[in-house]
C-alpha cells in the first residue's frame, strides 16, 4: 500500500478514535450529573422520619392511658353485671369518645408537625443535589412509574434524620 493512502487512513482512523472520545465523554458526563427530576416515597419517607418515630411514642403512652382508663371502666362494668348503672354507661361513652378523639387529633397533630418540619428540608435537600423537581409518589398514582435510579426516599431520609438529631 502506498505511504499517502496509509497516512489518510490513519488519519480517519484518529478522526474516528477523538469522535468516540468525544461521545464517551458526553455520554458520562451525562450519567454523572445529579438527576434533574427525582421521586420519593412519601409513606417510607415518614415512616422512616426519626420525628414521626418519636411524636407517635409519646402520643401512643396519652393513648394507651386513656385506653386503660377505659379498659378499667369495662371492667368495672363486667363486674356489676345485671345491675343498672348509667352512670358508669356515661363514664365509659365519655372515654371512648375522648379517645377516639385524642386519636384523631394527635395523627392531625403529628402530621403538621412533621409536614412543617419537612417542606423547608424538602427545599434544602432539593438545591442541596441540584434536583430541579422533586416529586411525591404516595401509592394512589401520583407517580405511576419511577426508575429506581431517580428513587432519593432513602438518601432522603437519612439526610432528613441527621438534621433532626442536630436540632435542626
Amino acid at each position: 500500500m502506498d505511504p499517502k493512502a496509509i497516512s489518510k487512513v490513519y488519519r480517519w482512523l484518529a478522526v474516528l478514535s477523538a469522535l468516540v472520545l468525544i461521545i464517551g465523554v458526553v455520554l458520562s458526563w451525562q450519567l454523572m450529573k445529579p438527576a434533574e427530576v427525582a421521586y420519593i416515597d412519601i409513606g417510607r419517607l415518614v415512616g422512616g422520619y426519626q420525628m414521626k418515630k418519636d411524636l407517635d411514642k409519646q402520643a401512643n403512652g396519652d393513648l394507651q392511658r386513656i385506653k386503660s382508663v377505659s379498659d378499667s371502666l369495662k371492667m368495672i362494668k363486667k363486674a356489676a353485671a345485671g345491675v343498672p348503672t348509667p352512670s358508669l354507661d356515661s363514664q365509659l361513652q365519655y372515654v371512648q369518645y375522648a379517645f377516639q378523639q385524642y386519636y384523631e387529633q394527635s395523627n392531625r397533630s403529628i402530621s403538621e408537625k412533621i409536614w412543617e418540619r419537612l417542606n423547608p428540608l424538602l427545599e434544602q435537600y432539593g438545591k442541596e443535589r441540584k434536583i430541579r423537581l422533586l416529586v411525591g409518589a404516595n401509592g394512589a398514582g401520583t407517580v405511576l412509574y419511577g426508575d429506581k435510579g431517580i428513587d432519593m426516599t432513602d438518601d432522603l431520609i437519612k439526610y432528613l434524620n441527621s438534621k433532626y438529631e442536630k436540632g435542626n
